[in-house]
């Protein structure tokens, strides 16, 4: 495994908006570059989204970009930086070597459920064959479940994918999406590449579980009202009653649901579930709604949120990966990051960036704050929460 210089470079910019500073760096960039610029990634705090066509704009121009493709981020990742409080927006070119790049805008139409598949793919256009693999961005004010994945799986032809949902400011109700110097507010974007280069995908989970599995034995939609036949509320109490008082106080407004992703093993740890936010809790019936779909025979697990769980199962995963891609070259990377990671899971900024590079050294990062991250498993591709979903751009087998 190694990372190959000149293949990405990435560059973090802050407001008031300098026109200068970034044509300057995409001259520059696009001759430090080992080859012409395969695509162009940006991404932006809200403050910044309205120049964000400027920004493509210049970008295309003066890096000679065919294509670039972002969206609005709750935060930003550049280099050996998590920018979390700051307005601003980052740039990155990646030069794949014999690879192309097709990236196209899915519609708020298309996410219908009535033929979903066949409008994505028909979107995708012609030989989804043809692509490696996908980043993906899309609107959670407009399609903000994961019922569509299924869809997204089926006319990709199940290829790898990465990426999020977008963020909007606290005020405002759209999050935007970017492609090629259109702004769009619903729907999703994407980029597949096809040819010599593809994405490895990484998933790490922020969340460790606690107490017992229970399956799921009453359920309405997204309401789960019963587990072992008894109200969920009853058996969370019990839950939280049972742990220490350490624990209890960990969990204080930091309880989850983790839904089992393979219900075929034994037992279950962290990174084997889909952890879910407590969207809605009943008293009166002691049932809980979250926003995800259910069915009864499901199990679930409670979970926590927790710093040291989420720092040790990404360097794990890390190296995992690294030991996986031995011989292969890496030119790049995207990391999409959940919103509720950063400083406030672990207490310090810029640790998931820290801890790729510990194991990836070299490795240029850039990368967003999502409010949901997408990732490929098993042929799959989810919709994580609390999650740091890593893309490798790297050399096809």
């Amino acid at each position: 495994m190694s990372v190959l210089t000149g293949h990405s470079v990435v560059k973090y910019f802050t407001l008031p908006f300098n026109e200068v500073e970034i044509k300057n760096w995409a001259m520059a960039q696009k001759e430090a570059l080992a080859g012409p610029v395969t695509f162009a990634q940006l991404f932006t705090t809200p403050e910044c989204s309205r120049r964000a066509k400027e920004i493509m704009e210049i970008v295309q121009i003066y890096a000679h970009v065919p294509t670039i493709i972002g969206c609005s981020a709750g935060g930003l990742i550049a280099g050996n930086q998590e920018i979390e409080n700051e307005a601003g927006c980052c740039i990155a070119l990646y030069q794949l070597p014999g690879t192309q790049a097709r990236a196209i805008h899915l519609p708020l139409d298309v996410f219908e459920p009535a033929d979903r598949a066949a409008k994505i793919r028909d979107a995708i256009g012609p030989h989804p064959e043809n692509v490696n693999a996908w980043t993906l961005f899309a609107s959670s004010e407009s399609i903000g479940n994961e019922a569509w994945l299924p869809d997204w799986d089926h006319a990709t032809e199940h290829r790898t994918t990465i990426g999020g949902f977008a963020c909007a400011a606290s005020d405002a109700h759209e999050s935007a999406l970017y492609l090629n110097g259109a702004v769009h507010t619903d729907g999703a974007v994407a980029l597949g590449l096809e040819g010599a280069v593809t994405i490895e995908p990484l998933i790490s989970q922020g969340c460790r579980p606690v107490g017992s599995p229970w399956t799921i034995t009453q359920a309405e939609d997204n309401v789960i009202h019963q587990i072992g036949n008894r109200p969920i509320l009853e058996v969370l109490r019990d839950t939280l009653e049972g742990m220490s008082q350490k624990e209890q106080q960990k969990a204080r407004g930091n309880i989850f649901i983790g839904l089992v992703l393979d219900e075929y093993q034994a037992s279950f740890s962290v990174g084997d579930f889909l952890v879910r936010n407590l969207a809605a809790i009943d008293p009166q019936t002691g049932s809980v709604a979250i926003a995800t779909p259910l069915r009864v025979g499901q199990n679930l697990q409670f979970q926590i949120r927790d710093a040291h769980s989420a720092s040790s199962d990404f360097e794990m995963h890390l190296k995992e990966k690294a030991a996986e891609l031995a011989g292969r070259s890496i030119y790049g990377s995207c990391l999409c990051d959940c919103i509720g990671r950063g400083t406030s899971l672990y207490g310090v900024p810029d640790h998931d960036v820290a801890i790729i590079h510990d194991t990836f050294s070299e490795l240029p990062i850039v990368g967003l704050f999502c409010n949901g991250e997408f990732a490929t498993s098993q042929n799959r591709t989810l919709l994580h929460g609390y999650a740091a979903s890593l893309g490798l751009f790297v050399k096809k087998c």
